[in-house]
């Protein structure tokens, strides 16, 4: 009877447990520079199997949000993002006069780079580390 009431609570508590991770299958990041010296942009695309469960909102770089396109093939979900960096020299001018730069308020860091999704049923955010393979250092090596 123990056993049975064993078994009974495992599938109870592996029955409520949802796949909370996606299965990364490749994470690609490429810089652009641009023609204004300092200025580049970086680019993501990840592939991931698609869970119904849990919807990718953004990606976090650092502290980063770059906002992603989705595109779904064969059960397998197409991720796009683009941060565009600007020149170091870009200042703005905000309302009470003073000028300042918002790259610096932002840290632009690959070592933390994050897939933020929601859980569709309760709305809970989760974090999944992502790490990128660099395509424009692949033909350097």
């Amino acid at each position: 009877m123990k056993a049975i009431n064993y078994i009974l609570i495992i599938l109870f508590f592996s029955s409520g447990c949802s796949a909370q991770r996606y299965e990364l299958i490749e994470a690609v990041h490429t810089t652009d520079l641009g023609g204004v010296r300092g200025s580049r942009s970086e680019n993501f695309s990840i592939s991931i199997k698609n869970i119904s469960k849990v919807e990718p909102k953004y990606l976090l770089v650092g502290s980063v949000k770059i906002h992603l396109k989705k595109v779904s093939k064969n059960n397998i979900l197409y991720l796009h993002g683009t941060y565009q960096l600007e020149s170091p020299d870009h200042i703005t001018v905000n309302e009470n006069g003073t000028a300042e730069n918002p790259e610096r308020n932002h840290v632009f860091d690959l070592q933390r780079a994050y897939l933020v999704s929601e859980n569709v049923k309760n709305q809970k955010l989760i974090k999944q580390k992502i790490n990128f393979s660099n395509k424009n250092n692949e033909g350097n090596n």
